[in-house]
């Protein structure tokens, strides 16, 4: 199953946007640009429902990208951003990715004043391909609106709203059905905190809740009591090597309640930034549900 190494890059360009908070960073009027490094623990990257195929992994990405910003007056701002990524993964390396994404985002003040709400909301769109993984690929859609607001002078809280959709526009009808799995768009509501602990150091901390479409890749055959929306063949998370008897993997989509948890810390260091962050899901759907937890460390250099 793998392609020629030209092929290889070609296809793995995968759009990685930038998130809200990233994007809200970006203060006055110009361009600006940055430059990132991050290692990655995720404890089950197949989202298992069953423990025996549950499997880690360790990821590895580096990123480079910038923007424009353009202040609106003194209440508002425009930014629009781009980026290239590449991910490399220990041991799956079929899910290995470049990344070239582009979004705009718009945040407007109505009112002058520290303890003021200020509005936001982002755009962002990406065309996904992986190295091998053709069921992956697609165009993903995603929008954030979002309402903050500085609570004291260290503390600033967030309330907001996400959808993400996952659209096969460059596939035709036979490979739409096969891919369906993949095909998931969700919604989320979320709230968070940010604490500025010393002026080196800010403390974020974030609760998502979405319902929609998720995907799990388990062995074995379709469970009948299970009443699945789709199914796709799997393949990346096989370790058969030629035996008979292995079980191959399929993905399998349901509609699902996700809890998400996001805490982290972020150290700034001139044009340099110091970032750890962990993160804890719990999905629910019918007749599976799965847990997964993320260990991230990134450096971000800004010029």
């Amino acid at each position: 199953m793998k392609k020629p190494m030209f092929a290889i890059f070609l296809s793995a360009l995968f759009l990685s946007l930038p998130s809200s908070r990233a994007l809200a960073e970006a203060y006055g009027s110009g361009w600006y640009g940055e430059v990132q490094f991050a290692i990655e623990h995720e404890d089950d990257v197949s989202r298992s429902y069953k423990s025996e195929d549950q499997v880690s992994d360790e990821i590895s990405s580096v990123s480079l990208g910038g923007g424009h910003s353009r202040k609106i007056d003194t209440s508002g701002q425009w930014v629009i951003a781009g980026y290239l990524n590449y991910r490399d993964h220990k041991q799956y390396d079929d899910l290995d990715s470049l990344a070239l994404s582009g979004g705009v985002s718009w945040i407007h003040q109505p009112v002058a004043s520290y303890t003021a709400h200020w509005y936001g909301v982002g755009a962002n769109v990406s065309y996904q391909k992986f190295r091998d993984s053709d069921a992956r690929e697609g165009v993903f859609f995603d929008l954030d609106a979002n309402i903050n607001r500085r609570l004291t002078t260290r503390w600033v809280g967030h309330l907001g709203y996400r959808y993400a959709d996952i659209v096969f526009l460059n596939k035709d009808e036979n490979e739409r059905s096969r891919d369906a799995a993949f095909d998931t768009a969700t919604h989320e509501i979320y709230v968070g905190v940010d604490f500025q602990w010393t002026n080196r150091m800010v403390v974020f901390a974030e609760y998502g809740f979405r319902h929609g479409g998720i995907t799990s890749t388990v062995s074995g055959g379709v469970d009948p009591s299970i009443d699945y929306e789709a199914e796709t063949l799997d393949p990346v998370f096989d370790n058969c090597g030629g035996d008979p008897r292995c079980g191959i993997r399929f993905a399998y989509r349901v509609v699902s309640d996700m809890h998400k948890l996001n805490l982290g810390v972020s150290l700034p260091f001139r044009s340099v930034t110091l970032d750890l962050s962990s993160s804890y899901l719990e999905a629910k759907g019918e007749g599976q549900s799965y847990q997964d937890w993320m260990v991230k460390l990134g450096v971000i250099w800004n010029f």
